[in-house]
Protein backbone atom coordinates (compact mmCIF):
# COMPACT_ATOMS: atom_id res chain seq x y z
CA UNK A 1 0.00 0.00 0.00
CA UNK A 2 2.71 2.58 0.38
CA UNK A 3 4.86 1.69 -2.09
CA UNK A 4 1.46 2.23 -4.37
CA UNK A 5 0.94 5.99 -2.67
CA UNK A 6 4.26 6.51 -3.04
CA UNK A 7 4.24 5.61 -6.90
CA UNK A 8 0.73 7.28 -7.28
CA UNK A 9 2.61 10.77 -5.70
CA UNK A 10 5.67 10.64 -7.68
CA UNK A 11 3.55 10.33 -10.77
CA UNK A 12 1.43 13.14 -10.10
CA UNK A 13 4.18 15.22 -9.42
CA UNK A 14 6.03 14.48 -12.74
CA UNK A 15 2.70 15.44 -14.15
CA UNK A 16 2.61 18.78 -12.31
CA UNK A 17 6.50 19.52 -12.73
CA UNK A 18 6.32 18.88 -16.52
CA UNK A 19 4.71 21.77 -18.05
CA UNK A 20 1.13 19.45 -18.73
CA UNK A 21 -0.26 22.76 -19.53
CA UNK A 22 -2.67 24.54 -22.16
CA UNK A 23 -0.88 27.46 -22.77
CA UNK A 24 1.96 26.90 -26.34
CA UNK A 25 5.53 26.38 -25.46
CA UNK A 26 8.12 28.44 -26.09
CA UNK A 27 8.36 29.12 -29.76
CA UNK A 28 5.25 27.60 -30.42
CA UNK A 29 3.37 30.45 -32.92
CA UNK A 30 -0.41 31.01 -31.80
CA UNK A 31 -3.03 32.33 -34.46
CA UNK A 32 -5.67 34.29 -33.58
CA UNK A 33 -8.98 34.53 -35.74
CA UNK A 34 -9.04 38.59 -35.53
CA UNK A 35 -6.93 41.02 -35.69
CA UNK A 36 -6.14 43.62 -33.09
CA UNK A 37 -8.19 46.07 -34.93
CA UNK A 38 -11.15 43.87 -35.53
CA UNK A 39 -11.21 43.09 -31.33
CA UNK A 40 -10.90 46.79 -30.95
CA UNK A 41 -13.55 47.62 -33.60
CA UNK A 42 -16.26 45.00 -31.94
CA UNK A 43 -15.28 45.11 -28.42
CA UNK A 44 -13.27 47.58 -26.71
CA UNK A 45 -14.38 50.52 -28.88
CA UNK A 46 -17.57 50.02 -26.35
CA UNK A 47 -16.28 51.41 -23.66
CA UNK A 48 -12.73 52.92 -24.57
CA UNK A 49 -14.47 54.65 -27.65
CA UNK A 50 -13.28 55.24 -30.86
CA UNK A 51 -10.07 57.52 -30.27
CA UNK A 52 -9.10 55.75 -27.09
CA UNK A 53 -10.25 58.33 -24.99
CA UNK A 54 -12.06 56.54 -22.70
CA UNK A 55 -15.81 56.68 -22.12
CA UNK A 56 -16.42 58.54 -18.59
CA UNK A 57 -20.14 56.93 -17.75
CA UNK A 58 -18.37 53.53 -18.03
CA UNK A 59 -15.43 54.15 -16.44
CA UNK A 60 -13.41 53.19 -18.86
CA UNK A 61 -9.78 55.14 -19.00
CA UNK A 62 -8.29 56.20 -21.43
CA UNK A 63 -5.74 54.37 -23.86
CA UNK A 64 -4.43 57.12 -25.86
CA UNK A 65 -2.22 58.87 -22.89
CA UNK A 66 -0.58 55.61 -23.06
CA UNK A 67 2.25 53.75 -24.86
CA UNK A 68 2.21 49.78 -26.01
CA UNK A 69 4.84 49.16 -23.13
CA UNK A 70 2.33 49.94 -20.68
CA UNK A 71 -0.51 49.22 -22.75
CA UNK A 72 1.25 45.37 -23.19
CA UNK A 73 1.33 45.21 -19.04
CA UNK A 74 -2.38 45.85 -18.28
CA UNK A 75 -3.59 43.72 -21.42
CA UNK A 76 -1.34 40.79 -20.08
CA UNK A 77 -2.96 41.51 -16.46
CA UNK A 78 -6.53 41.32 -17.80
CA UNK A 79 -5.97 38.10 -19.76
CA UNK A 80 -4.63 36.47 -17.41
CA UNK A 81 -6.95 36.99 -14.41
CA UNK A 82 -5.53 40.54 -13.16
CA UNK A 83 -2.46 38.99 -11.31
CA UNK A 84 -1.61 43.06 -11.13
CA UNK A 85 1.92 41.84 -10.95
CA UNK A 86 3.29 43.32 -13.79
CA UNK A 87 1.32 46.56 -14.19
CA UNK A 88 0.25 47.94 -10.48
CA UNK A 89 -3.44 48.77 -11.44
CA UNK A 90 -6.62 46.89 -10.82
CA UNK A 91 -9.17 45.56 -13.44
CA UNK A 92 -11.49 43.85 -11.62
CA UNK A 93 -14.37 44.74 -14.80
CA UNK A 94 -12.20 44.49 -17.55
CA UNK A 95 -11.13 40.62 -15.99
CA UNK A 96 -15.01 39.86 -16.21
CA UNK A 97 -15.28 41.53 -20.01
CA UNK A 98 -12.34 39.49 -20.98
CA UNK A 99 -14.07 36.00 -19.84
CA UNK A 100 -17.04 36.88 -21.71
CA UNK A 101 -14.97 38.27 -25.15
CA UNK A 102 -13.05 34.95 -25.08
CA UNK A 103 -16.34 33.05 -25.31
CA UNK A 104 -17.15 35.01 -28.19
CA UNK A 105 -14.16 33.90 -29.99
CA UNK A 106 -12.62 37.63 -28.88
CA UNK A 107 -8.83 36.62 -28.23
CA UNK A 108 -5.71 38.70 -29.12
CA UNK A 109 -2.50 39.14 -28.10
CA UNK A 110 -1.70 41.01 -25.67
CA UNK A 111 2.11 43.14 -27.43
CA UNK A 112 0.03 43.46 -31.09
CA UNK A 113 -2.82 44.86 -29.16
CA UNK A 114 -0.93 47.34 -27.52
CA UNK A 115 1.17 48.24 -30.16
CA UNK A 116 -2.24 48.54 -32.36
CA UNK A 117 -3.50 51.03 -29.65
CA UNK A 118 -0.52 53.20 -29.63
CA UNK A 119 -0.13 53.33 -33.82
CA UNK A 120 -4.09 54.09 -33.39
CA UNK A 121 -4.47 56.59 -30.82
CA UNK A 122 -1.50 57.46 -28.43
CA UNK A 123 -0.99 61.77 -28.48
CA UNK A 124 1.89 62.61 -26.73
CA UNK A 125 1.66 64.70 -23.38
CA UNK A 126 1.77 68.58 -24.71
Amino acid sequence: MKKTNIILISVAALLTFSGCTQTPNAGEKVTYSKSPKEVYDSSCVKCHGADGAGITEKKAPALNDRQAAELELDLYDVKNGGTNQSSGTEHDVMEHNMKKLLDKGYNYDPKAMAEFIEKSFYKKPE
